[in-house]
């Protein structure tokens, strides 16, 4: 949110939106998921001296962009929003939790040392509810969500991209993010 460690580009302009959403019922299953990161992540540039926030670097042989230290286990700045009522969920997923692994998809880590994404579990979950669709929204558009959709379809789940529920990191990826959804025949719902 505007004023956290990693702010996304308006970032509070999606609560409203999204609350209404969760109060209308309109979805079987509701899943939120939670960066948890423990203190020293791989991700941190702080873990790389003197490598800066933003900046990449090769880790695992793959390309690793290096975060603000944010979304700290156990800490005000890894709290799910306050205006969002959760209750609504059936499901957190807190990913991230590994120190040696990024972990920007809602369905699989990044890659590990191993050269493995591991799973999160959460596709398991969706079938095991048989669940066919996901709707996804939230932050960041160009990461997160972009990264979450593309294993959504690789999954096999027909994939809703709630567009004006998503913020970017920074506006300038928005034809990027849309080219890739598009590549995948995702389906980017923008009303």
């Amino acid at each position: 949110m505007p004023g956290g460690a990693l702010a996304c580009a308006e970032g509070d302009q999606i609560l409203l939106g999204l609350e209404w959403l969760l109060s209308q019922h309109a979805f079987a299953h509701v899943v939120a998921t939670q960066d948890w990161h423990p203190t020293r992540h791989v991700s941190f540039a702080s873990s790389h001296p003197p490598h800066q926030p933003f900046e990449a670097i090769d880790l695992y042989g793959h390309s690793q962009t290096l975060w603000p230290d944010h979304c700290i286990q156990r800490t005000e700045g890894a709290a799910l929003h306050p205006a969002i009522d959760w209750s609504y969920c059936d499901a957190i997923i807190r990913k991230g939790t590994d120190p040696g692994i990024d972990s920007y998809s809602a369905f699989r880590n990044n890659v590990g040392p191993d050269g493995h994404r591991p799973a999160t579990g959460l596709a398991g979950w969706l079938r095991d509810r048989r669940v066919t669709d996901v709707y996804l929204c939230g932050l960041a558009r160009d990461v997160c969500v972009l990264w979450t959709a593309e294993d959504a379809v690789a999954a096999g789940f027909n994939t809703h991209f709630l567009w004006p529920l998503t913020r970017p990191v920074t506006f300038e990826t928005d034809d990027d993010t849309r080219q890739r959804l598009s590549a995948l025949g995702i389906a980017v719902v923008d009303a």
